[in-house]
């Protein structure tokens, strides 16, 4: 047995000697005074347990998932216009409804004054009591204002264009129409290559305020919202607003932001929705969360939402939907809505001026036989345009890979102790080596026994 640990001991003190792991020769060499070797000693062991400490931290923080994130400002030869969603503050025409309809409108959606004087039951009625489930949607389309009626002019950089150029839909707002949309996912939109107010959309709209009824929004002008294709336009949120008698310069930029995957902490997702038939996103997302919490509890659901529940009435909707939506939202989120991991947001920037000018008022009076009171109340004005042919990305990136965790081991490896991955094999071989010979002798021993 003591013979054993003799040659372990002088194979040991050979490999110390010959091994590229520093340090290791001062502690094997037996003719240095003993307090050296004990110094070298402890110097070897204090940086070995050094480098241990620091790997165990390094694959740590690599198992956290620690992320970073990159800006880069790009510019580019053409970039995608928006999709450009119009909705009128007036959800629906005067002329398109019955006497029994309007005040059933200003009971629901009036000021409380004219609630009482309104002698009218509305527990069991229909905006259009004629309309069976089947084609209440079609009907009430036609109830509200149409882009033929509502687009007075429309260019598209320096080409004319009119309403076949936009797309019916329902929002969370009611019936709006998209410019450059494409639900059919064909890729077929359009494209700018230069910045400025003439390289872009200009509209000029009439609101109609005078057939304007009660509703939702007490204010006259119209909703618009600047989103990728086929994203479905949460309107109340995002769209910000025109005003008549005013000329409105939007000028845009386009940013994209792209997040990991689990498990980094963005957790982000490339799925779709539950029942709405448009892409994931965020806003998309908690919109439906909240619809569904609403049919679920009252068996119908807002004309608006893209679901497949039975529409409700009149009396549904006041006395069941609102109340709904109000604890959904005093109860605060509840959804779970990750982030998408490919996210597009176009930013704009506002700027407004009288409009219209003095010699164009005459030439409109004239032209379309209007008063001028009439123009200012009602007409809009607007130019939509990228103010530079560029886009702003924000991506996500892995903080600490195992490319970094490589790098560190093997600055920790050197800095410390002076070694390699062949010192590495040097102990393996070593280890290999001395218990090959020990099991070696071990059966010698039995064999000659």
């Amino acid at each position: 047995m003591k013979g054993n640990r003799s040659k372990l001991v002088a194979d040991f003190k050979k490999f110390g000697d010959q091994t590229t792991f520093h340090g290791l020769r001062y502690v094997t060499n037996n003719t240095y005074h003993s307090v050296r070797r004990l110094i070298w000693l402890a110097v070897v062991l204090g940086m070995t347990t050094w480098l241990v400490i620091n790997i165990i931290r390094a694959v740590v923080y690599m198992f956290q998932y620690p992320e970073t994130s990159s800006i880069s400002v790009n510019y580019v030869p053409n970039i995608t216009f928006p999709a450009v969603t119009l909705c009128n503050f007036n959800q629906y025409r005067k002329d398109a409804l019955d006497a029994r309809a309007i005040k059933i409108l200003a009971k629901v959606f009036g000021n409380p004054a004219l609630r009482e004087s309104i002698d009218l039951d509305v527990s069991d009625v229909k905006l259009f009591p004629t309309t069976n489930q089947a084609n209440v949607t079609a009907t009430t389309v036609q109830a509200t204002h149409q882009i033929e009626d509502m687009l007075v002019d429309c260019h598209w950089r320096t080409e004319p264009c009119s309403h076949l150029n936009f797309t019916q839909r329902l929002t969370d707002y009611g019936v709006c129409y998209t410019f450059n949309d494409d639900l059919a996912g064909l890729g077929d939109v359009l494209t700018i290559q230069n910045p400025g107010a003439s390289n872009g959309l200009h509209l000029r709209l009439n609101i109609q305020q005078d057939l304007y009824t009660f509703g939702e929004s007490t204010a006259a002008g119209m909703k618009v919202l600047l989103h990728p294709q086929g994203e479905f336009p949460i309107m109340k949120e995002f769209a910000f607003s025109l005003s008549p008698g005013f000329e409105t310069s939007v000028a845009v930029r386009k940013e994209t932001v792209t997040s990991l995957k689990a498990p980094y902490k963005s957790d982000c997702i490339d799925g779709s929705l539950k029942e709405f038939p448009y892409k994931y996103s965020v806003a998309a997302c908690q919109l439906e969360c909240r619809a569904l919490y609403v049919i679920d509890k009252c068996g119908c659901r807002d004309i608006r939402w893209p679901a497949s529940a039975e529409i409700c009435t009149i009396s549904q909707m006041a006395s069941c939907v609102h109340d709904y939506e109000e604890e959904f939202l005093s109860r605060g989120e509840r959804c779970h809505c990750p982030m998408a991991c490919e996210t597009t947001t176009y930013q704009s920037k506002l700027s407004l001026a009288y409009w219209p000018a003095g010699y164009l008022t005459a030439e409109l009076q004239a032209k379309r036989n209007l008063t001028e009171d009439f123009i200012r109340k009602n007409y809009i004005d607007v130019y939509i345009y990228f103010e530079e042919i560029m886009y702003m990305a924000i991506e996500q990136k892995m903080a600490y890979t195992i490319d970094n965790v490589q790098s560190d081991i093997g600055g920790y490896l050197g800095l410390l102790c002076g070694m390699s991955l062949i010192t590495l094999v040097e102990w393996a071989d070593f280890i290999l080596i001395t218990l090959y010979k020990r099991c070696r002798r071990l059966a010698s021993r039995r064999i000659s026994t």
